[in-house]
């Protein structure tokens, strides 16, 4: 009986690893819809921990544009934005571009203006890996790649 359950428990981590490896982009599809979460829900101290050096110049510039009427825009939503993965392309061994689908998310097109609920968009993010992970490079404000129907 024993070894029919350690056979079974042994049988069920060697499936389990095995599915993991499946896909490879796997964790650079997961740090890349953890990031367009915390961004487009502007939890920017989760972003932090996100993105690399050079791009904390980026997230400084999106915090510093926040206004009361952008919060209380956020805060009057029922409901936070979502993120979906669409793809994942490698560029070379350490960079990747994966592309973001984004519902219900606050869009800011101009500085000193409001910003306005947009009902979709499509993000392209790069992900370059440093010490083993992965982290999203901001070279600008992520934009989207889709017009919205607003």
């Amino acid at each position: 009986m024993k070894k029919s359950l350690l056979l079974i428990i042994g049988l069920c981590l060697f499936v389990g690893c095995s599915e993991g490896d499946a896909d490879p982009d796997l964790k650079v599809k997961e740090r890349a819809s953890e990031f367009a979460e915390a961004y487009f829900n502007y939890d920017f101290e989760r972003v932090q921990k996100l993105i690399t050096a050079d791009s904390q110049k980026w997230l400084q510039f999106a915090a510093s544009n926040i206004s009361q009427a952008d919060i209380d825009l956020l805060n009057s939503q029922q409901t936070s934005a979502t993120v979906e993965v669409e793809s994942c392309e490698y560029v070379n061994d350490s960079t990747s571009l994966v592309t973001v689908s984004v519902r219900d998310f606050m869009q800011k097109d101009s500085i000193g203006q409001a910003g306005v609920m947009t009902d979709e968009g499509l993000f392209r993010l790069t992900l370059v890996e440093q010490d083993g992970k992965h982290y999203v490079r901001m070279e600008g404000l992520p934009r989207s790649e889709k017009q919205s129907r607003d």
